[in-house]
């Protein structure tokens, strides 16, 4: 399973909406359990509806060399059964109370959500704690999973326009460490050649409370909560301590270019990335707010003068963190897809002469304004979602210092001056530093992917 939180989840998540004339506030409290769990708790009783959500500190980046795969096929084996869950019960039983779930692997964690009827949360808490202790892991288990995981990657990666560049081709060019490189599905060879005591060590190393963060979110009591915590979770044994680093990135030597042909493909898309440092520092905080500036909103200037006045795209986008976020040094990513007859080069070219702009001449105060506004409306557009606040404590309690660090974070970009934009522009943003991805359909007379050459990093 993977999920990236949807815009418009369903009607039942909302709560009530914040007042954008004060500050948010949200209710939170934290503390940890004796084996080392994380828990964070938000009351919300505009709905009778609770989220629980909870992180294991367990991704890609965590397996080695020749057992890969290992974090995203546990995010299936989750679902699959335990010594008091039958096979394919736990979806049923969520499922039979109205209510949703998903998981999604990353470099850096593993998440895992259930919304339901408050009522049914000590039924959620029970299920989470006892797939903790006695998931099962066995060779029969194993090889469905394995299976199941198999034909995600060749429904997501190999019969999807655009995938298999995204998700295989661009991060070995992207990231220099190993751990940020390597597909999060992992080698299929490794899947199938890993025995059973791989997996069981695997889990036994990183699904313990004292490597994860539960958060609790919605319609609840704070005191029963907190007993029902202690009930099911407090008994769990505590597992071995992790050492908790990122990955290093080195500094990039030369641009890379590669084309790319995708026999799904219907439109060229270019892609144009480039290393920048961690979540929640100074630099990457100015490169979010010029990412947004540039290309948020239709009078931004990427859509602007790509898609409205030169007619060369119909959609561009410049995110941090994409496709999949990184808690260590990560990527900025363009993505430009060409009008009907553009030659990819010649979007491409626009888009520097843009970047060129900013480093020259910087931004003006109304588009740093209204970027600055448009990442405060979509946060508290997003304090009305018990999902979003769940997955957002857990975000905070486990990498950035804290979850009663997350309602006012935002207000992080008011310092951010125009010069601090035209500076990380000028580092960041260069032409040397980039690693740029042509993806163009493949021409009739040929039906195979055919990637060319451009330099190795």
């Amino acid at each position: 399973m993977s999920f990236f939180l949807p815009s418009g989840l369903t009607a039942l998540l909302l709560t009530a909406a914040p007042n954008p004339a004060s500050s948010p506030t949200l209710p939170i409290e934290r503390y940890s359990l004796n084996n080392g769990l994380r828990v964070v708790l938000s009351e919300d009783h505009s709905a009778p509806i609770v989220t629980l959500f909870i992180t294991y500190r367990v991704g890609a980046a965590q397996e080695v060399s020749g057992r890969t795969g290992f974090a995203h096929l546990f995010e299936h084996m989750m679902f699959n059964g335990s010594a008091n869950v039958p096979e394919g019960a736990y979806s049923w039983y969520v499922g039979a109370t109205g209510g949703v779930l998903n998981g999604n692997t990353e470099p850096d964690r593993t998440n895992y959500f259930q919304t339901v009827p408050s009522n049914f949360l000590e039924g959620m808490l029970w299920l989470e704690a006892d797939r903790m202790t006695s998931l099962d892991i066995t060779d029969a288990s194993l090889s469905n999973e394995k299976d199941v995981v198999k034909e995600e990657v060749r429904q997501q990666q190999d019969n999807a326009p655009y995938a298999k560049t995204l998700l295989l081709e661009w991060p070995q060019q992207a990231f220099s460490s190993w751990e940020y490189a390597h597909s999060i599905y992992g080698s299929m060879q490794d899947l199938s050649n890993a025995p059973a005591q791989a997996f069981k060590d695997f889990f036994a190393q990183h699904y313990v409370p004292n490597n994860a963060t539960l958060v609790i979110c919605g319609d609840f009591e704070p005191t029963r909560a907190k007993d029902l915590v202690q009930k099911y979770f407090g008994p769990v044994p505590k597992g071995p301590e992790q050492e908790r680093s990122f990955p290093r990135e080195a500094p990039q030597a030369a641009a890379v270019y590669r084309k790319v042909e995708d026999r799904l493909a219907q439109v060229p898309l270019a892609l144009i990335s480039w290393d920048i440092p961690e979540p929640r520092t100074a630099d990457r905080d100015a490169l979010e707010l010029l990412a947004s500036l540039l290309t948020e909103g239709a009078s931004a200037r990427l859509p602007k003068r790509l898609i409205d006045d030169d007619k060369l795209a119909v959609q561009v986008m410049m995110r941090a963190g994409f496709p999949i976020p990184t808690y260590g040094p990560g990527q900025m990513v363009t993505l430009l897809v060409a009008n009907r007859d553009v030659e990819l080069e010649k979007l491409r070219s626009v888009l520097w002469q843009e970047l060129e702009r900013v480093q020259a001449e910087g931004v003006r105060m109304a588009e740093m304004r209204r970027a600055k506004a448009k990442i405060k409306k979509d946060h508290l557009d997003g304090l009305r979602k018990t999902v979003f606040k769940a997955q957002q404590l857990a975000t905070y309690e486990t990498f950035y210092g804290g979850a009663d660090k997350f309602p006012n974070d935002y207000r992080r970009y008011d310092k951010i001056k125009r010069k601090d934009l035209q500076r990380v522009a000028k580092r960041y943003l260069t032409k040397q530093a980039s690693v740029t991805f042509d993806i163009v359909p493949t021409p009739a007379r040929n039906q195979a992917p055919a990637p060319t050459g451009g330099n190795e990093r």
